[in-house]
């Protein structure tokens, strides 16, 4: 645990809804059994968020479209699971709004890694 608390500047119901929106998600879509880690960090970018699973992972294709409004995912896994397909267009649109950002990387197959920073208090 660090020795000092990290502190983000923002409204605490929009940070706790991208936050829960993400691990609801890695959740969702990894397999009973698989690893999903979350990571806090201070860095000089500011608050750093990480949110990997061992999911299914997301294909480069679907991860250009991932923050469209309605976009729900091709694959076939994903299909399976219920959902709107607005989750992540609010998530960023909220990181947007505190003045930060989102970045996603993925693997079909082995998982998916979501980065959100955040302007320190």
């Amino acid at each position: 645990a660090p020795d000092t608390p990290i502190v983000a500047t923002g409204d605490p119901d929009g940070l706790h809804r991208v936050l829960a929106n993400l691990v609801s998600n890695a959740v969702k879509y990894t397999a009973d059994g698989r690893t999903v880690t979350l990571t806090l960090m201070h860095t000089d970018d500011g608050v750093v968020f990480r949110c990997a699973d061992q999911g299914i992972g997301i294909s480069e294709g679907d991860r250009a479209k991932l923050f469209q409004e309605f976009f729900r995912s091709t694959n076939p896994q994903a299909v399976a699971e219920p959902g709107t397909g607005l989750g992540l267009t609010i998530v960023k649109r909220i990181v947007e709004r505190h003045g930060g950002r989102i970045e996603v990387s993925s693997e079909l197959g082995r998982g998916s890694t979501f980065t959100v920073t955040v302007p320190a208090a």
